[in-house]
């Protein structure tokens, strides 16, 4: 493969000119911005790299594009899961540059969706190029599947798959993104959390009262506050009935995460904290963050917050909640237990609406996919990746794991700072150049195996 990695250095400025096109297009999912547009730029890439590609419709979801490749001969074939769609790029009067002009500054390249995740699109499509231009073949097959609703929950990717499910078969799966951590060492995460998203609503009088008549009006605000508590205790430990009963998290992985680096003050410098959730501290606070359920409140609506004073009683309030879940765990369960909770103890004037949710999901560090990109791994970045047992934030993985059975692990080209889903996201030039080789090894290794 030196010709294929030499190749990337050769044409990293003209990878890079691609990248930025890519990232101009606003490919925002949640208001459907930018989706035809950039599914078809990304078919011209995937054309002009060499790629056989197909465009995947189903009503009323955001296209799936779909590039592979089959050499004559191959024992292997590996799949690569990217999203197409980014996040808003709000609030805008934060970014040093226009968020979809992308620009370069100290070496790193600013754009919104530049990290997450269409720097790992190009970088990927990129290695396969580098690959067939100075080999003319592959000793794998390869497959590219770039959905467009991951930022939205990844609602229609399962619906793809059952429609699908042919295309989607490979023996190792690669996913969406990893960084670099501040020590410079690149991550391998087996797996993401789930995610149960919640609205729960309290309506009380059917109009706003005067707050002289509190002593008699209920105040739908201190009923929910009332139900809040009753979810969660102060150590962040999930209080609904059987909710822990099925979450598959074992000694493996909590010595996995023994050799994560990991500094107390420094982070908690770092979010203008004095204590983290149930004050924890070391290791049980790095156990907290990767291994164990959260439920977190994302706003509460209700009354009067505008400047200045209104004394009210207010006639409703409603509260975001989400849940991060672990393997084992699914939203429909939590949902069940959730209705359950609320007829136990007496919270039956509370409303409940469901917005989406996923399964979590993760590879066995004994999988002989995270073997392979272990070892290219350290092989492109010439140090000991970090490998995480587990991700802090969710993505739709089990669509491969569980629902597909690949054993599949999530690299990429990002590193600690590059403010995700944040203005001024970014990527470092050279962490995109070493993610692009390492798809390279990534082939080699396979190929070996």
């Amino acid at each position: 493969m030196q010709k294929a990695l030499e190749y990337v250095d050769e044409n990293l400025d003209t990878f890079i000119e691609d990248l930025k096109s890519l990232c101009s297009i606003p490919s925002i999912s949640s208001p459907n911005e930018g989706i035809k547009e950039c599914v078809t730029k990304i078919r011209e890439i995937l054309e002009e790299s060499g790629l056989n590609v197909k465009v995947l419709e189903l009503e009323g979801a955001n296209p799936v594009v779909y590039g592979d490749y089959k050499p004559e001969h191959y024992d292997k074939t590996i799949i690569f899961y990217n999203h197409y769609d980014v996040q808003p790029a709000d609030p805008l009067e934060l970014w040093e540059s226009p968020p979809f002009e992308p620009a370069i500054r100290d070496g790193k390249l600013f754009a919104r969706g530049v990290a997450d995740n269409k720097g790992n699109i190009i970088a990927r499509i990129k290695a396969i190029e580098s690959i067939l231009r100075t080999d003319g073949d592959l000793p794998v097959a390869v497959k590219f599947v770039f959905e467009g609703e991951e930022e939205v929950g990844g609602i229609s990717l399962p619906k793809y798959i059952d429609k699908y499910k042919d295309l989607f078969e490979a023996d190792i799966g690669v996913w969406e993104s990893g960084d670099r951590h501040e020590n410079e060492r690149p991550s391998v995460k087996l797996g993401y959390k789930g995610i149960a998203f919640f609205e729960f609503f309290v309506r009380k009088a059917d109009k706003d009262v005067h707050s002289g008549r509190a002593g008699l009006v209920p105040n739908p605000v201190w009923r929910l506050i009332e139900f809040l508590s009753s979810l969660r205790d102060e150590k962040g430990k999930i209080l609904i009935d059987g909710f822990y009963d099925d979450i598959d998290i074992n000694n493996e992985d909590e010595e996995l995460l023994k050799g994560i680096p990991f500094d107390d003050e420094e982070i908690k410098e770092e979010y203008g904290l004095e204590e983290f959730v149930g004050k924890f501290e070391g290791f049980e606070a790095l156990k907290s963050l990767y291994l164990k359920p959260t439920c977190n409140i994302d706003g509460i609506k209700s009354g009067y917050i505008r400047e200045g004073t209104k004394t009210i009683v207010p006639s409703e309030a409603s509260v975001k909640v989400d849940f991060r879940i672990f393997p084992g765990q699914t939203p429909e369960k939590l949902l069940e237990n959730l209705h359950e909770h609320i007829e136990k103890y007496g919270f039956t004037d509370v409303e409940v609406k469901y917005y989406y949710g996923y399964e979590s999901a993760k590879t066995s560090p004994s999988s002989f996919a995270v073997r392979i990109i272990e070892e290219a791994t350290r092989k492109t970045y010439n140090r000991e990746p970090l490998i995480y047992p587990m991700s802090v934030g969710s993505s739709p993985i089990y669509n491969f794991i569980n629902k597909l059975g690949i054993p599949t692990v999530s690299i990429g080209a990002e590193y600690w700072g590059s403010l995700v889903h944040s203005p001024n996201e970014n990527i470092r030039i050279e962490d995109f150049r070493l993610a692009i080789k390492n798809v390279v090894n990534i082939i080699d290794e396979l190929s070996k195996h």
